[in-house]
C-alpha cells in the first residue's frame, strides 16, 4: 500500500485550504492583526506554497523509502 499523496487527496487539501485563504483576512482581524490587501496576498501566497512544499516533500520522503524498500 503506497503513502504517496494521490490527486485526489491533493485536492481535499486544496479543497480545505481555499476556505482558509479566503477567511484569512478575517482571522488576521480577530486576533487583533490589520492586513493590507498587499499583506494579505503576501500571507496567502506564503501559507499555499508552505502547504504545497509540505505535500511535494512528503512525496518525495515517501518515494524514496519505497524505493529503498523495494532494493531499488
Amino acid at each position: 500500500m503506497s503513502r504517496r499523496i494521490t490527486r485526489g487527496g491533493l485536492l481535499v487539501i486544496l479543497a480545505f485550504l481555499v476556505p482558509v485563504v479566503v477567511e484569512l483576512r478575517t482571522i488576521a482581524g480577530f486576533l487583533g492583526f490589520d492586513l493590507s490587501p498587499i499583506q494579505y496576498l503576501a500571507v496567502a501566497a506564503a501559507l499555499v506554497l508552505v502547504v504545497l512544499g509540505g505535500v511535494g516533500f512528503w512525496n518525495l520522503r515517501v518515494g524514496n523509502e519505497e524505493a529503498n524498500a523495494e532494493g531499488i
